[in-house]
């Protein structure tokens, strides 16, 4: 049976789960869930349709770091990088509406569809940038070691079709 690993996004608005596959969310997914009201809704679909998985540490670390090297990791939770991981880990396809998980899936080659979205088009990389000298600045960098302004992130120029 072909499997698909649903994000938070897939389930926060009640549409129906697509048939004919194994669904898996990690247990950010029902953490998240839980916090927004939605216990009720996830306990029904875990008895009845969906499976929780955790991934590995080596799966996660490996998300992190080409979250970390593509610039995704600002704009990544940590139940956004076990969604990534578990899709990696089990090779199933990624359901998502979140752009972010879509670019870095991409990146690392899980296969991904969005819920209700069409999706992106194209893969972005990100860099953060200084608002006040310029200065091209590590992802986390949030102030400028040079003149003291905050940073900005931004597409890196020239961010490739995939």
């Amino acid at each position: 049976m072909k499997g698909l690993v649903l994000d938070t996004s897939a389930l926060y608005y009640g549409k129906d789960l697509p048939a004919g596959y194994e669904l898996v969310i990690p247990p950010g997914v029902v953490r998240e869930l839980d916090k927004e009201g939605m216990g009720e809704r996830l306990q029904l679909l875990l008895a009845t349709s969906i499976r929780v998985f955790h991934p590995s540490k080596k799966s996660i670390d490996r998300v992190r770091k080409e979250a970390e090297s593509s610039g995704d990791i600002a704009r990544l939770s940590d139940t956004d990088i076990e969604v990534l991981a578990l899709a990696l880990e089990m090779g199933y396809e990624l359901v998502t509406d979140d752009y972010s998980i879509q670019n870095l899936a991409r990146t690392i080659g899980v296969p991904c569809r969005g819920m209700e979205q069409k999706g992106i088009s194209k893969v972005v990389e990100w860099q953060a940038k200084c608002t006040g000298c310029g200065k091209v600045l590590r992802i986390d960098q949030k102030i400028c070691d040079v003149c003291g302004h905050p940073s900005k992130t931004r597409r890196k120029r020239g961010s490739s079709e995939r």
